[in-house]
């Protein structure tokens, strides 16, 4: 449930963010007034929403890939025993794998989502985010 949600999330997102980009002038005034170096060239603005708009598909792409290994994953369960297939645990065992690996790859995208954001208002904003994006991943992924 909480990859569809997160999938439905992200092609919002993406969606939004491409359409915004597109078609006001309103991302070169939010960049103008925060960016305290850096390019200020609308195509670069342009490049760096696109990128965004990218990363959320990808998420997007990512989320879906997991329900669709995990929905795989809960039918090879509930196969009888009896059925004559050549089913084993370890079909499960991968199916469910792989189901995490997206899921893994979908959050990550998330997580990439918010320096690239940062990355519109300028390139100081992009390194400050990505540094704390750093540090809370790795206190996820090694335990407080």
């Amino acid at each position: 449930m909480a990859a569809t949600f997160l999938a439905s999330t992200a092609i919002l997102l993406s969606l939004g963010i491409l359409s915004f980009a597109l078609t006001t002038d309103g991302l070169n005034e939010i960049a103008h007034e925060f960016n305290f170096m850096g390019s200020e060239a609308h195509s670069i603005l342009l490049v760096k929403a696109l990128l965004l708009g990218i990363d959320f598909m990808f998420t997007f792409i990512s989320f879906v890939l997991a329900v669709r290994f995990y929905n795989h994953a809960s039918f090879l369960i509930n196969i009888p025993e009896n059925y004559d297939l050549s089913i084993n645990s370890n079909n499960i065992v991968t199916a469910i794998n792989q189901g995490a690996q997206c899921y893994n790859l979908g959050m990550r995208g998330y997580y990439l989502s918010l320096p690239l954001s940062f990355w519109l208002l300028g390139p100081i904003w992009m390194f400050c985010c990505t540094l704390l994006v750093t540090f809370v991943v790795y206190k996820l992924d090694h335990g407080v």
